[in-house]
């Protein structure tokens, strides 16, 4: 956690391949990238006992740690709402990241 954030994305709505015209009009497809940090600006690195030198210690306070990833999505504007389905993929990750390739989000869409 932190109480810093930083994001940038871009997504690049596509035609939906093999789609109807009347598909078309429910159905988004688009392709993405993400990336994003967060950071503690209150963290100091020399009082996580770094000094010490046994363990390995996360530097919170470094905005540079950032990561990404690419992807694709597929958006229905449903009854009860848009669903949206996603692939994606990390470029950058660092040890110890949940990675989920797949997700399902249930909502608005910007």
């Amino acid at each position: 956690g932190g109480n810093a954030v930083a994001l940038a994305s871009i997504e690049l709505i596509v035609p939906t391949p093999f789609a109807s015209d009347e598909v078309r009009n429910q159905i988004r497809t688009s392709i993405f990238f993400d990336m994003a940090s967060i950071w503690d600006t209150e963290f100091d690195y020399r009082d996580s006992g770094a000094e010490y030198g046994d363990r390995y210690y996360y530097d919170y306070s470094d905005p540079t740690n950032y990561r990404s990833s690419y992807g694709a999505a597929l958006q229905w504007m449903s009854p009860m709402g848009p669903l949206v389905f996603s692939l994606a993929k990390p470029i950058k990750k660092f040890d110890g990241d949940d990675e989920e390739f797949f997700t399902f989000t249930i909502g608005r869409t910007f």
